[in-house]
């Protein structure tokens, strides 16, 4: 009986360790993608902007000449480069954290949501475990707790008799 009750608890711990891994991993994937994803975000802006000063200046410096023709393409590209930016911004989720949260997760969850979801449902695993073990403990705490008290009250009645 005994080898059984601590076989069972030995079960039950390791299916809240489980538990309580599955959420950090989770926690883990959401914040390591953010952070990756801002990196990439922050770097495609860098690239841009640089892209738009060069374009920029070029268009600037041939305005003041009188090739037309030179200006006007420098600033065709300039205005494709300030789309890519925006684009880039507007797009940031799907473009940047949804594929690392994709790939950090091997392709089981694919977005932000996802992951969100998949985070509240090992969250609440987590907590039935740890209701299960407390219910565990409280059971076997009174258990021993009754048998103390029958053997306390054996005790006294024995000792009772005595005197």
């Amino acid at each position: 009986m005994e080898r059984t009750f601590f076989q069972q608890l030995r079960e039950e711990l390791m299916v809240a360790a489980r538990a309580v891994g599955n959420v950090g991993r989770l926690r883990l994937i959401g914040i390591v993608s953010r952070i990756l994803g801002q990196f990439l975000l922050i770097f495609t802006l860098v690239l841009c902007v640089f892209a738009l000063l060069a374009f920029a200046s070029v268009a600037a410096i041939n305005a003041l000449s009188a090739c037309m023709p030179v200006w006007a393409a420098a600033l065709i590209m300039m205005g494709v480069y300030a789309l890519l930016i925006l684009l880039a911004v507007m797009l940031r989720r799907p473009l940047f954290i949804h594929p690392f949260i994709a790939l950090m997760s091997k392709q089981l969850i694919a977005s932000e949501e996802e992951l969100e979801l998949q985070a509240l449902k090992a969250e609440h695993e987590l907590e039935l475990e740890q209701v299960r073990l407390q219910t565990r403990v409280d059971n076997a705490t009174q258990e021993l707790n009754f048998y103390v008290s029958i053997f306390n009250r054996v005790r006294n009645a024995i000792f009772r008799r005595k005197k």
